[in-house]
């Protein structure tokens, strides 16, 4: 028989938390894997179609690539709605990102999807979307943390680096790091 505490602990899991609530552990996520990275949350990134993108992150305290990442509650919705979202973001790493492991139940059509990565890849050129993955950590299940299930690859974006520069001087980080 279960205690209180336990059923308590099970109904949190399985249900989809708000989307804002994925922001800071993606970005931690993405923080391991880069240099001094300045981080953005829900930005419009120019020449985009001028929809907010829900995180941006500008490598090597600003003068780096650049990443975007859409935020999704499920992985088959990151492959469908996240990707179209920032299929044609000019920036050098899009990654789509999903509430999975304790916070979702399994979606097998989903992996098989991811699996197969055509979602991930662009017609033709360089390049493949990066995914991450939510998940419940900590004793009871009450901390988030992310991990890459698939890592980006490199777009052909040409020379952005005034956007860059432009989005850097205009913008300010939501978490910075100091050389």
């Amino acid at each position: 028989m279960e205690d209180k505490d336990s059923k308590i602990i099970n109904q949190r899991r399985n249900v989809p938390m708000r989307e804002e609530r994925c922001y800071e552990p993606v970005a931690r996520c993405l923080i391991r894997a880069l240099i001094v990275p300045k981080i953005y949350f829900e930005r419009v990134w120019p020449k985009s179609d001028h929809s907010r993108i829900d995180i941006v992150v500008v490598d090597r305290a600003g003068t780096g690539d650049i990443h975007v990442v859409e935020v999704c509650r499920t992985l088959n919705e990151a492959l469908t709605k996240g990707v179209r979202a920032i299929c044609n973001v000019p920036t050098h790493y899009r990654w789509v990102a999903f509430q999975g492991e304790g916070i979702l139940p399994h979606n097998e059509e989903a992996e098989l999807k991811l699996l197969s990565e055509e979602p991930l890849l662009p017609e033709s050129g360089m390049g493949r979307i990066g995914v991450i993955e939510v998940i419940r950590t900590g004793l009871a299940g009450n901390d988030l943390g992310a991990n890459i299930k698939v890592g980006a690859e490199r777009f052909r974006v040409g020379d952005i680096s005034t956007l860059v520069e432009e989005f850097v001087n205009h913008e300010k980080a939501d978490i910075e790091f100091k050389e």
